[in-house]
């Protein structure tokens, strides 16, 4: 039986990390949520690095990410962040339990939360345009699709992408993974029901046509499928 998540955070920090300034325990384990395959989410701030980095470990049967800042690196990292879409080190930082602390930790958490409400970078208008185009060119794929390996593969990628333009062109945060699915039902609830069941419209029944009517329900007020006069780079 392994120990607890707190006590091999803190553990680890002890023996891998005992210079550190700040460290966290965050994800599934802080919040009380872990499963039996849940790791640990360290953030440590080191003013000893030059550039942060994160490294995995397997600690007292424990699957361990540490990711390694320091005081500017991690203001660096919003920045590409904010671009993505995705404050998944801002979050850590929200949520994350106290292991070490030296006075500096509110800043921080300040300075995170005051990024996550400002919210992403607004997409363009090219960018806009270019979902329009490649949300249908997958979308075409997955109607024409003739047999079902190949559908699903489609239909998958399609989700995926969907999910992330639903959230960034509502100037909202996205995900990744569950994180994704987490978002868009924080975000609105009647869209990710929509969307989950035009899925299971296909996942379980082959009904391609809940999905491809969620699609261009979604995407007519910024005019449907985009194709003539597309282009890229010219």
């Amino acid at each position: 039986m392994r120990i607890s998540g707190i006590t091999a955070a803190n553990k680890f920090v002890k023996e891998k990390f005992p210079n550190c300034d700040i460290a966290l325990l965050a994800g599934s384990v802080s919040r009380g949520e872990e499963t039996i395959t849940s790791d640990l989410d360290i953030v440590l701030f080191d003013t000893s690095i030059v550039r942060n980095y994160r490294e995995s470990f397997v600690l007292y049967n424990w699957k361990i990410e540490a990711f390694i800042h320091n005081y500017g690196s991690y203001l660096k990292q919003f920045e590409i962040d904010k671009e993505t879409g995705r404050p998944i080190l801002a979050n850590m930082l929200i949520e994350g339990k106290i292991i070490r602390d030296n006075g500096k930790l509110q800043e921080i958490k300040d300075n995170a939360k005051t990024f996550i409400s400002k919210g992403p970078k607004p997409l363009t208008e090219d960018f806009i345009r270019a979902s329009r185009y490649f949300i249908y060119d997958l979308l075409d794929d997955f109607q024409d699709a003739n047999n079902h390996p190949e559908a699903i593969m489609t239909l998958n990628t399609i989700s995926t992408q969907l999910a992330d333009f639903i959230l960034r062109v509502n100037h909202q945060w996205s995900g990744r993974g569950k994180g994704l699915a987490r978002s868009l039902r924080k975000f609105d609830e009647r869209i990710y029901n929509e969307l989950f069941d035009s899925l299971d419209s296909y996942y379980q029944d082959r009904d391609k046509q809940p999905f491809i009517k969620f699609v261009n329900d979604f995407y007519e007020p910024f005019g449907g499928p985009l194709f003539d006069g597309f282009s890229q780079g010219k």
